[in-house]
């Protein structure tokens, strides 16, 4: 499939994403137990952003469908057929709570799972009838020359990032979106989204867009001092249980990736080849590896406090950016809020 053959994020999603990183700095409780979320000062923002938005599946749907119908419209005067992709529109929002099994974060979860990355209680779901995914459009595609697949797909997801953006997201940098830049999905997005109040209204606002990036960098940024002291501590730790090769609980969920990575072919994809598939015998040992990493990354995490210690971290660096940027994200607030959302507290 040529390269710019891939789906583009809904904008919307960016602003979820931002949302759950803020909160995923947890109150650890003692035991086996798995951490509660709490609320940074900067994600409080984020939050009255959709305070009375009704982000249902069905309403999520309804948006994604327009989005779709004006694809196809566009794509059309563009010289090609589209097919709007209402497939593509299901939204998995499975409550923990309904799901069998220990929940995430938990040790009894890291005990039965490691880290949930080649299995978890989510794989384990009956799936629904008749939810086997068809490209509607695939079979128009595959008809094109290879030449008119490459335009087909520029036309529809935009020329994609220069190699100078690909090689500075590979050093850790940052890619801002440009709905220009991203075809017909990119016009799409954008027309649906001038209708949109609250988060997806706010992301798409170029008043904005400045003050979006520096939240990234806040989340993105090198570790203080503090951190720095509480990754040593959680390392000794792991040594202590013979993992000294990690620096920080990231390295040691990497690992498991990069283990992964090596038994697929080293990681590298080679265009017209299947990936190389592992032996049953390896992928056991990977599962086993997983599971011993990751619990023994619990286990250090609660000796230490990480949760506890790295949420405090994390807020003090969200109330340094909220309090130089009060009078922007005020401004977001007054222009986006939604009438039934509450205002953010103060800290």
């Amino acid at each position: 499939m040529p390269r710019n053959a891939r789906k583009a994020l809904v904008p919307i999603t960016a602003i979820a994403a931002a949302v759950a990183l803020t909160l995923s700095g947890c109150s650890a409780k003692p035991g086996d137990k798995a951490a509660e979320i709490d609320e940074g000062p900067l994600s409080k923002y984020l939050s009255a952003l959709w305070d009375g938005e009704e982000m249902t599946e069905e309403a999520m749907q309804e948006e994604q469908l327009k989005v779709e119908e004006l694809v196809a419209a566009c794509m059309q005067k563009e010289g090609f057929e589209y097919e709007p992709d209402t497939q593509s529109m299901t939204f998995f929002s499975a409550d923990e709570e309904e799901m069998d099994g220990p929940q995430w974060g938990s040790k009894e979860f890291a005990e039965q799972y490691g880290y949930g990355f080649f299995d978890s209680p989510w794989n384990n779901q009956p799936e629904e009838e008749g939810n086997e995914y068809v490209d509607p459009n695939q079979e128009y595609v595959e008809s094109l020359s290879e030449s008119e697949q490459q335009a087909f797909y520029e036309v529809l997801y935009g020329p994609g990032p220069t190699e100078e953006q690909m090689a500075e997201m590979e050093e850790g940098g940052g890619y801002t979106s440009d709905w220009t830049q991203e075809g017909c999905q990119g016009a799409a997005r954008h027309e649906i989204s001038q209708e949109a109040q609250g988060a997806q209204a706010a992301y798409e606002d170029p008043e904005f867009a400045d003050l979006f990036e520096a939240m990234n960098e806040v989340w993105g940024m090198e570790p203080s001092e503090e951190m720095t002291a509480l990754n040593t501590e959680w390392a000794a730790c792991m040594a202590d249980s013979g993992y000294g090769q990690f620096s920080t609980p990231d390295d040691a969920q990497n690992s498991v990736m990069e283990a992964s990575n090596e038994l697929y072919g080293g990681g590298e994809y080679v265009e017209g080849e299947e990936p190389k598939e592992p032996s049953k015998e390896k992928m056991d040992e990977l599962k086993k590896l997983e599971i011993e990493t990751a619990v023994a990354d619990f286990e250090c995490k609660d000796k230490v406090g990480y949760e506890k210690k790295s949420t405090k971290i994390m807020h003090a660096q969200e109330q340094k950016f909220v309090d130089e940027h009060k009078a922007e994200l005020d401004a977001m607030l007054a222009k986006y809020q939604t009438k039934s959302g509450s205002k953010s507290e103060e800290k």
